[in-house]
């Protein structure tokens, strides 16, 4: 009943990422801690909707802070809920669009991506 409960609490953002999957066709999901981690080529980077973490298929091999600031957004929709894609989503697909490398402000710096950080356990130097 919880994840059904849950399930519900994020259904914009797993409704949105179900339409991912099914445009991406991701060549691998896996079960880890009650989310879908997704691996598709025609991902670019990554994003996190709902139970659906969707990342770029060369990321594969990579376990570490790529993968846990995913996660970050993926705890982020289970506290926000509906408010997610308004909060955190929107933004930092803002944000992912404006910044570029050679700015004067990590990416991570942004509140969505710092945050995120925060609650997958990543800790950058920058």
């Amino acid at each position: 009943m919880k994840d059904v409960l849950l399930y519900i609490w994020q259904l914009p953002q797993n409704l949105a990422g179900l339409l991912m999957l099914a445009i991406l066709k991701p060549e691998g999901v896996y079960d880890v801690d009650g989310l879908k981690l997704c691996y598709a080529s025609r991902m670019r980077g990554g994003i996190s909707l709902g139970k659906y973490v969707i990342v770029r298929d060369r990321m594969r091999d990579v376990c570490g802070n790529y993968i846990k600031h995913e996660f970050g957004h993926a705890k982020q929709s289970q506290m926000l809920g509906w408010f997610y894609l308004f909060v955190i989503g929107i933004p930092s697909l803002l944000w992912a669009a404006w910044w570029h490398e050679g700015r004067n402000r990590s990416y991570y710096s942004f509140y969505t991506e710092r945050w995120a950080d925060h609650l997958g356990g990543v800790n950058r130097d920058d």
